[in-house]
């Protein structure tokens, strides 16, 4: 699951409601007023949605070190830094997103050896410092089968009214039932046991320079490295984790979520 920390629906309808009461109240004194009240409207909820993309954006190009406990983020906050004795230290995150393989989904054994084949295929190709990290907590079953349940009664409910029509749009039936086959292969692996996981993987690199640009320059180099070798050893999805994002990683490096409650609190 990917590490974004999405505001709650209560807070967007607060932010919401609260703007539309303000922008009524400033159209109703002057249109300039209004226009810039709305500018600002719109840029508070970009920041509440995306603020992880924004901050960064604006630390960049406003040139503005962030420092926290010792650890310094540098404009972008792509990267993490730290001084250590003569020299500095520079951390960077990289998210991993494995999606499921159709061909071996049906069979929990192939499963399993196929992606630890490819994960050892990865590690093995790796010739610069790395930490692949993997914090997983179970899921509350009951509320979990529920929403497979639900997806797979509304790409049904696709297929079935699409059916109905004059012309069927083939492309679409096609891909609603793969779709649909995904939820009901996750219904019949809950049937036989086994529990459903969240999972966040990240990997961690680190690389050391006589001053801060040098370590920052070393510490990219290893990033673009690894994320050559695990997308494609892995078929896997990986991108920049900054800001906030990387912040989260640090903490997981000292302490990881101790409940399922926290574990989506900090990731969702």
């Amino acid at each position: 699951m990917p590490i974004r920390k999405i505001p709650k629906l209560y807070m967007m309808a607060g932010v919401v409601f609260v703007t539309l009461v303000a922008l009524y109240m400033l159209f109703q004194t002057s249109m300039l007023l209004f226009i810039i009240g709305l500018l600002f409207g719109v840029i508070t909820a970009a920041f509440l949605y995306i603020g992880y993309i924004l901050t960064a954006l604006v630390t960049k190009l406003a040139g503005i070190t962030y420092t926290k406990g010792g650890y310094v983020f540098p404009p972008g906050q792509e990267v993490v830094l730290k001084r250590s004795n003569e020299k500095y230290l520079a951390a960077k995150f990289l998210l991993v997103s494995i999606p499921e393989r159709e061909e071996v989904s049906a069979k929990s054994e192939e499963r399993v050896d196929v992606y630890l084949r490819d994960i050892e295929m990865a590690m093995s190709a790796i010739k610069v410092p790395a930490k692949f990290n993997l914090v997983m907590s179970t899921k509350d079953i009951t509320a979990y089968r529920e929403s497979i349940q639900a997806k797979v009664y509304e790409y049904g409910l696709r297929i079935k009214r699409e059916m109905e029509k004059a012309e069927p749009d083939v492309i679409k039936l096609d891909k609603w039932q793969k779709e649909k086959e995904v939820y009901e292969n996750q219904l019949r692996r809950l049937a036989s046991g086994v529990k459903p996981m969240a999972a966040a993987m990240y990997v961690m690199t680190v690389a050391k320079g006589v001053t801060p640009q040098e370590a920052m320059d070393k510490v990219q180099a290893y990033s673009k490295e690894i994320k050559a070798i695990v997308s494609n050893s892995l078929n896997a999805e990986v991108s920049d984790l900054r800001g906030e994002d990387a912040e989260l990683c640090l903490e997981w490096e000292r302490r990881i979520p101790s409940d399922f409650p926290e574990f989506l609190e900090m990731t969702v």
